[in-house]
């Protein structure tokens, strides 16, 4: 797990210095860099987009293929981690190269918010998506998301006995029953947790989950010790174990299942993975398009559901990986900006001896 470099301080900061950027440079888009009504660019060429990515590389590079057929506009990839990039951004400040900045997490670009540093979406790009998932401000776009979910396994313990709560996590009789990974999405986790229950409350649950789980590094670790029987369940994303049941031809080729909490609980959490346009980017018309792509039906959503099981959420866009429906789900409802500053539950995670 990467630690930002971004002091608490800074990441604090208020937003309400941010000025009322209008979307001027977007309605100006003509030509080779507009995009009709129906959302599908017109083709370009002779322009070269820079993305910063924190996604999966392969549906990094799903998204880049699309948009370079139906828009000419080339994108190079740089890849890392989503933190990493972030300070990246940060560092390179008004020299920044990045033009458009993807991850798979609310936290990386919501502190890039905190710093005053994008550029808000066009409205029309939000309006695209399920806007529980956009960020109040609008200064980024959810254009896909993660189920925190439980994975486990029935020959040892029965669904209707998973625990109700992920808070009840810390009860004695859970020892030694589960694993879980401290990964961007367990930070992101501990960072709701610190916003609701407060700090103490949240370090008690930490300290509970390092003496009763077995800490297994990566989700899909999590994932493959759930499926070997070596463990009863884990908590993990989602996608971890819909990607396992593709590879091995079907959810019926598993021992394992996915459990989702529901119940608004932490552990349903659904975080959403945002893109962003950098202020101090140059080609700012062409991120605009890229953006409204990427959240269109027929665009990068479409690329999405069948290149990652990620949840789509554009409405009326499907996962080809057999999903439980988004629609089915009952995440607790609050702003995904609001897990800007992870640097807490970075410090909480740290106290409680996880890592």
């Amino acid at each position: 797990m990467s630690f930002s470099r971004i002091n608490r301080r800074d990441a604090l900061k208020s937003g309400a210095g941010l000025l009322a950027v209008g979307f001027a440079a977007s309605q100006r888009l003509a030509g080779a860099q507009s995009t009709p009504a129906s959302g599908t660019p017109v083709a370009a060429s002779g322009v070269k987009l820079t993305v910063y990515s924190g996604q999966h590389e392969d549906l990094t590079k799903a998204f880049a293929d699309a948009f370079k057929t139906v828009s000419g506009i080339e994108i190079e990839v740089r890849a890392g981690s989503d933190s990493d990039l972030a300070n990246q951004i940060v560092e390179e400040g008004d020299k920044t190269n990045a033009d458009v900045f993807i991850t798979e997490e609310p936290g990386p670009v919501g502190l890039l918010d905190a710093r005053d540093l994008l550029a808000p979406i066009d409205p029309a790009a939000l309006a695209k998506t399920d806007k529980r998932f956009n960020p109040e401000n609008g200064h980024w776009l959810a254009y896909g998301a993660r189920s925190r979910a439980i994975f486990y396994n029935p020959t040892l313990i029965e669904e209707t006995a998973l625990p109700k709560s992920i808070l009840d996590l810390t009860d004695a009789g859970w020892k030694g029953k589960f694993g879980y990974a401290p990964s961007g999405a367990f930070v992101d986790t501990v960072t709701y947790l610190v916003n609701t229950i407060g700090e103490k409350a949240t370090l008690d649950w930490l300290t509970g989950i390092e003496a009763n789980g077995k800490n297994l590094l990566k989700n899909g670790a999590v994932r493959d010790a759930v499926e070997a029987g070596q463990i009863p369940f884990g908590l993990a994303n989602h996608y971890y174990w819909y990607i396992l049941a593709r590879d091995k031809g079907g959810p019926d080729k598993l021992t394992s299942k996915v459990h989702f909490m529901g119940n608004k609980d932490a552990g349903a959490l659904i975080l959403a993975s945002g893109a962003a346009i950098p202020k101090a980017g140059k080609k700012q018309d062409a991120a605009q398009q890229f953006i409204a792509w990427l959240a269109d039906a027929k665009g990068g959503q479409a690329v999405l559901a069948q290149a990652s099981p990620q949840y789509p959420l554009a409405p009326g866009v499907e996962s080809s990986y057999g999903l439980k429906p988004l629609s089915e789900l009952d995440p607790p409802l609050f702003d995904q900006g609001s897990l800007r500053d992870t640097t807490k539950a970075s410090e909480l995670i740290v106290e409680a001896g996880i890592i």
